[in-house]
């Protein structure tokens, strides 16, 4: 068998593919918004040429200043239809509010995802597997719009126990956590459950219950590492989707995240913030990519990083 290279040679190469894949993604996102038809001061009345002109020079920008200055300075221009406002003022009020809902929506996602998938499969052909797998079904296919206005009615409007909307108390956040939390627990926990029926059956865990190893040692040594692997997969995705893919709840419960930026952006043809919310995304999918391959090779060391 063909020796593998040095770990750390396998991460810099790793790091390496994700260099250059932001790379691309910065170059295409500006080509795609160049491409885009019209400027937002375009459409405003009484502009002479001169005016004009002077607005173009003033926030137009060509690709060799983007790259320069996304790569060099961290510069991501300046908001077109906020003027004088730099973008990444924008995104560092904003990705803080973003991350703190997908963090906490992620973290009840793992635990009552994997929670629900363990006893679906120890539960496997009695009564209470059904309503676990009828409520990740539900889960899967069911809008996150339609079950957040849904919490909102109950909640907010019929019970007064809840508000309806914004984020700055505790209460604030339990409707949009548990709206955003929904579609992730429901796919944790199918996944986790077809994981772990399939592991239950494998042989190696026959021949530990054959030496004697008791049902909760037989669980954490081996059935637990091997079977949370598929959950890791997923969760890289995930991760990033459920960090900066905020754009409905954040609109539902008028939330100041990115994703409302990203919406007002488009729009009003505002450039250069859309182009900094897809970096902060594919930034993040990238990041949550490599460390996704890191913690499988932890895991399981049979898996090599290529």
């Amino acid at each position: 068998m063909k020796a593998l290279p040095p770990l750390w040679l396998r991460l810099f190469w790793r790091l390496a593919m994700s260099a250059a894949a932001f790379f691309a993604i910065v170059s295409l996102s500006y080509g795609i918004m160049r491409a885009a038809p019209g400027k937002p001061y375009e459409g405003e009345k009484a502009l002479d040429s001169v005016a004009l002109a002077e607005l173009h020079r003033k926030y137009d920008f060509t690709y060799a200043e983007y790259i320069g200055g996304v790569f060099l300075r961290g510069d991501l221009r300046t908001s077109y239809s906020h003027r004088d406002l730099p973008v990444r003022v924008i995104l560092a009020e904003a990705l803080p509010i973003s991350m703190e809902l997908g963090a906490y929506a992620l973290l009840i996602a793992i635990f009552s995802g994997l929670l629900f998938g363990i006893l679906a499969a120890y539960a496997r052909g009695r009564w209470f597997e059904t309503p676990i797998l009828v409520w990740a079904l539900i889960g899967i296919a069911l809008p996150s719009f339609v079950f957040g206005a849904l919490l909102q009615l109950v909640f907010s409007l019929k019970l007064h126990v809840l508000p309806v909307a914004g984020w700055h108390g505790w209460q604030n956040k339990i409707l949009p956590v548990a709206t955003f939390s929904l579609a992730y627990t429901a796919f944790i926990t199918r996944i986790a459950r077809g994981s772990f029926l399939d592991n239950l059956s494998k042989d190696y865990i026959r021949t530990a219950r054959a030496k004697g190893l008791g049902p909760t040692r037989v669980f954490f040594r081996h059935l637990l590492r091997n079977s949370v692997l598929p959950v890791v997969n997923y969760l890289a995705p995930a991760s990033a989707s459920i960090l900066t893919g905020t754009l409905v709840i954040e609109k539902i419960f008028n939330i100041p995240g990115l994703g409302r930026w990203f919406v007002e952006s488009v729009f009003q043809r505002d450039y250069p913030v859309a182009m900094g919310v897809i970096l902060v995304y594919s930034a993040f999918l990238l990041a949550l990519n490599f460390l996704a391959d890191v913690f499988q090779s932890l895991i399981d060391p049979r898996i090599s990083m290529q």
